[in-house]
């Protein structure tokens, strides 16, 4: 998410004893490696898809195991009173980097990372943008997610956060606004406020239960679309006929996007016109760049919308589940057959988290852009 400021410490302070005492239950077998391999990168989830051991972005959010026997972790996400998506014990071991990347996914348009510090040292550092900073333990904090950020451990000990994922309500936002922001300097003298431990809390955990759309309403499709075509506009030394073409083209996709949903919406005869749609947009040129950070505009409309806004694994899981029936002619049930051998057949750019990325890397699209 793009934030007023690289860095923002809210004004909570944790125990870190307590974060200690139930980060120290967990052993080797607990933790996963990251997605890519990423040397050092480890985590233990804590809220993740379905509440076993995954890093899905996507579906129904549950508590974990590891979460279930964290009381104080659950505290204080009950503290905050938000609705979380996935959330997760971070760790980066001592030499170790988390390589710079921009967060430019559909997950990450409207969602923050709060870092809770638990083990650490000076040593490590968090770079935004052009600012860096060292986290402490027991502190929160946020960063701004879409410009280039990377985090490098320069000692030989283990770093550890607690990092939730949410969107936040109005109430979090509000707590945001009186916050320190790093380098702006905003509200530099607030008061903090202590969250120590209490034996037998009972405590809410919200988690988000709906997060990804099977297929993308068309006003949410306008305001993504909207929002980088304003940010393309910015770039100065774009091309002034790539970027008319560039234009042109996404703000064709989102046209089209609705005719075809007010025709289908989600029906599965019409999977494949969404299909065809996503496809021919998704080969344009990349030359055009944001203004924001210098990134292919064509490359992000490709990750925070295109691929997003129809997702098969969210419609088949809602298929199975039961629902009123409704009258349809033999010839509408050939139709709809007709169109999901067609694409089985014809599918070859990614739309769901197994297939490969559109990007071109031949990796998986779960573990590359998506």
């Amino acid at each position: 998410m793009k934030l007023e400021s690289e860095f923002i410490r809210l004004p909570l302070k944790f125990d870190v004893e307590r974060l200690q005492y139930e980060l120290a239950q967990f052993d080797d077998k607990d933790w996963l490696p990251h997605p890519n391999n990423f040397k050092g990168n480890n985590s233990i989830p804590l809220i993740s898809t379905g509440g076993t051991a995954n890093d899905l972005m996507s579906g129904e959010m549950k508590p974990t195991e590891h979460l279930n026997n964290s009381p104080y972790f659950q505290q204080i996400m009950d503290a905050f009173g938000e609705v979380f998506g996935r959330s997760r014990l971070m760790s980066l071991d001592g030499g170790c980097e988390v390589s710079q990347h921009s967060d430019l996914h559909y997950h990450w348009f409207d969602r923050v990372r709060i870092h809770i510090p638990i083990v650490t040292n000076d040593k490590v550092i968090f770079h935004c943008g052009n600012e860096k900073i060292h986290m402490a333990v027991g502190e929160a904090w946020l960063f701004d997610a879409w410009k280039p950020h990377k985090v490098v451990n320069h000692s030989n000990k283990t770093r550890t956060h607690l990092v939730l994922d949410t969107c936040g309500s109005s109430k979090f936002w509000d707590m945001v606004n009186q916050s320190e922001f790093f380098p702006n300097g905003k509200h530099t003298s607030i008061q903090t406020q202590m969250l120590s431990f209490q034996e037998g809390k009972k405590v809410n955990i919200l988690c988000e239960k709906f997060n990804t759309p099977g297929v993308m309403a068309p006003g949410e499709v306008n305001y993504l679309v909207q929002d980088l075509i304003d940010d393309a506009k910015r770039c100065p030394s774009n091309d002034k006929d790539l970027l008319n073409n560039f234009i042109k083209k996404a703000d064709g996709f989102r046209k089209d996007w609705r005719k075809i949903w007010s025709l289908y919406k989600d029906l599965p005869e019409g999977h494949i016109h969404y299909q065809k749609l996503i496809q021919n947009t998704l080969s344009q040129d990349t030359r055009v760049r944001l203004g924001s950070i210098d990134e292919s505009a064509q490359f992000v409309l490709g990750a925070r919308i295109l691929i997003p806004a129809l997702n098969l694994d969210i419609l088949k899981h809602e298929d199975s589940k039961p629902k009123l029936t409704r009258s349809v002619t033999p010839t509408q049930k050939q139709e709809s057959s007709n169109n999901s051998s067609v694409l089985k057949e014809n599918i070859k750019q990614p739309l769901s988290r197994n297939s490969l990325c559109f990007c071109g890397s031949k990796k998986k699209y779960k573990h590359c852009c998506g």
